[in-house]
């Protein structure tokens, strides 16, 4: 499915997208620090336009005849950080957005924007001219540290869908978030060097201190240094200020879910607005994968790409130890794969040690939060729960030397926990009729 990205800053939401397995065909926008941004990290083009004027958008988008159009229209004037005035020029914006989808009538929209948008006049008349052209529409707030983001920074997505119901996607998406917030420390792991850092408050009404035990808070355009004297808040979780420090601007991109190698230039002040400004690509991504979902497609994983951003292993979960006193924690992620005939014994008896993927996988499933594997046995179902040691890229070669090498698969080291049934159950296999990603939780209803 080919889409465009209008509005596209620096390319938070367009990563995500393509991350979910989706072809940009072009991307708009007229702030030049971030399209030179957009520039050095995509291939395809990205154009200078003002998206102000209807009519000229309308002409130079139809060119890439676009089946979906993606865009956040700047939200300055919602924003609980603006002046909240949605007559201040740019909440005009979405409605342009809402007149470029209606002329262009592509077969899917996605709008993002911030939550106050719903209390606006902008959205209802954004909404009316959706409706007019006969989109489905699917709206929702989303929490971002549910949906793959170390960040509690809540978003309001509109998906529209020619032809379809209201409501056509809400289920999906509530299903797919996870149970539990993600933190900082749950998504830097060791990479982060600190337990709490300094971030700017609005009013020293609000304290200033945050652990990285916690999501953070919204990722603003600024990045403030902690003032000289600045006092303890009363609910500030430290006593002392010593070791404290902001985030970096790096830093703060990865908490924008930007991988460390993404490219920032320009000037400090210039991409910490622009990484303010951005959706956070996992967000984006998470939004993307639920429509692929939704529609069915076979987006797989790249398997070369995927090597490049996890050289060593995708989870591991190595130091959890197997005994008859483990836990087990409902809010984990569970892989459900279908088992091939040549390999169902070793799992009929508990003995498999490791699981190949076929060539195919696909990138909807939540691969760096998979925690459990269900293998799925033909004719009988699911019963036998393991865990998931390590899941990394390798090939069959490494055990079956007649094997080629550069044949990648999805390698899962596994060690069963026991049974979590008495009996093997039949579940649905969601995706291809062979994997479900899911949460342990809702198998032990």
């Amino acid at each position: 499915m080919k889409l465009v990205d209008l509005f596209c800053g620096c390319g938070g939401l367009s990563l995500g997208f393509q991350k979910a397995g989706f072809k940009i065909a072009a991307a708009f926008d007229n702030w030049d620090d971030a399209i030179t941004v957009y520039h050095n990290n995509f291939n395809h083009p990205i154009v200078k336009l003002d998206l102000s004027d209807v009519t000229l958008s309308v002409a130079k988008i139809s060119k890439y005849k676009p089946d979906m159009i993606i865009g956040g229209p700047p939200c300055q004037d919602f924003s609980s950080a603006g002046k909240r005035d949605e007559n201040g020029g740019r909440g005009d914006l979405t409605v342009c957005y809402a007149k470029i989808v209606a002329a262009i009538k592509p077969e899917w929209f996605v709008m993002e924007n911030v939550d106050r948008i719903i209390k606006t006049g902008k959205l209802v008349n954004a909404i009316s001219i959706f409706k007019e052209c006969g989109y489905g529409l699917t709206k929702t707030v989303l929490n971002a540290s549910l949906c793959g983001v170390p960040q509690r920074r809540k978003r309001f997505i509109m998906i529209g869908h020619l032809g379809d119901r209201d409501d056509f996607m809400s289920d999906l998406l509530n299903e797919r978030q996870d149970n539990k917030e993600m933190t900082i420390r749950d998504y830097f792991g060791n990479q982060i060097d600190i337990n709490y850092y300094y971030r700017h408050p609005r009013s020293y009404a609000r304290r200033g201190i945050f652990s990285v035990d916690e999501p953070s808070p919204t990722i603003r355009g600024v990045n403030r240094p902690m003032p000289e004297g600045y006092t303890l808040h009363p609910t500030d979780p430290v006593k002392t200020l010593e070791g404290i420090r902001p985030l970096t601007t790096l830093e703060r991109s990865m908490i924008q879910t930007f991988p460390k190698n993404f490219k920032f230039i320009g000037t400090k002040t210039g991409m910490e607005q622009m990484i303010g400004n951005a959706v956070p690509v996992n967000l984006a991504k998470f939004v993307g994968d639920c429509i692929a979902n939704y529609i069915g497609i076979d987006n797989t994983v790249n398997l070369n790409e995927l090597r490049k951003e996890y050289p060593e292993c995708i989870v591991k979960n190595s130091d959890v130890e197997i005994n008859s006193d483990l836990t087990l924690e409902p809010d984990k992620n569970v892989l459900i794969s279908l088992v091939k005939n040549d390999n169902v014994d070793l799992f009929l008896d508990g003995s498999a040690r490791i699981y190949y993927t076929g060539k195919k996988f696909p990138s909807t499933v939540a691969l760096n939060r998979l925690y459990y594997f269900m293998p799925y046995i033909k004719e009988k179902g699911i019963r036998d729960l393991y865990i998931i040691k390590l899941a990394r890229v390798g090939s069959k070669h490494e055990v079956h030397p007649e094997a080629d090498e550069n044949d990648l698969r999805l390698v899962f080291e596994i060690e069963k926990i026991g049974q979590l049934y008495d009996n093997y159950r039949r579940v649905e296999l969601k995706i291809w009729r062979t994997f479900t990603d899911t949460v342990l939780d809702k198998l032990l209803i």
